[in-house]
Order: structure tokens, then sequence, then C-alpha cells
């Protein structure tokens, strides 16, 4: 081989190796570059969940509330009710009480 043909030659295999080497990095890049993505896309998905989860929380802590406001509600109720029934019941004892005093 002549000194031409080798410089030739060896400028050939410096391209081929820049190229080669090129490819790669485009390669680790292109892959760093979708994972970087990929994470960004679950980070935004855990915030939205976070969020949501925050929500549904509070709306759990208003349906507690609610539902020991309605058995408050009803205790209050069930204690008026057995006033009434036990007046009612005083009013129909001195009802039959009177009747059989005049009868």
């Amino acid at each position: 081989m002549t000194k031409t043909q080798t410089a030739v030659v060896n400028k050939n295999i410096n391209i081929s190796l820049i190229a080669i080497l090129a490819g790669w990095a485009l390669t680790i890049l292109a892959i760093v570059w979708q994972v970087a993505i990929k994470d960004a896309t679950y980070t935004s998905r855990l915030d939205f969940i976070e969020g949501e989860l925050t929500a549904v929380d509070e709306r759990l802590d208003t349906a507690e509330e609610f539902r020991l406001n309605i058995s408050s509600d009803l205790a209050e109720i069930k204690t008026d009710l057995m006033w009434i029934r036990k007046q009612l019941q005083e009013n129909a004892s001195n009802i039959q009480a009177i009747r059989n005093e005049n009868g």
C-alpha cells in the first residue's frame, strides 16, 4: 500500500468511527429523553392522583360530619317522640280516670 492509500483508509476508518460514536450518542440521548418524558408523565399523573385523593378525603370528612349531624338530629327526634308518647299516655290515663269518676 502506498502512503496515499494508507491515508485514505485511515481517513475512512476515522469517519466511520466518528459516525458510529455519533450514532451511539444519539441513541443514548434518545433513551435518556424517553425516560425523562416518561418520568414527567408519571409525575404529572401522581400529582393529579394526589389532588383527587385530597378532594375525596375532604368529601369523606364532610360526609362524616353530615352523618354525625344526622345521628344527633335523629337522637333529638327520638327523645321528642318518647316525650310525646309519655304525654299522650298520661293524657289517656287522665281521661280514663275522669271517665271513671263521672261514670
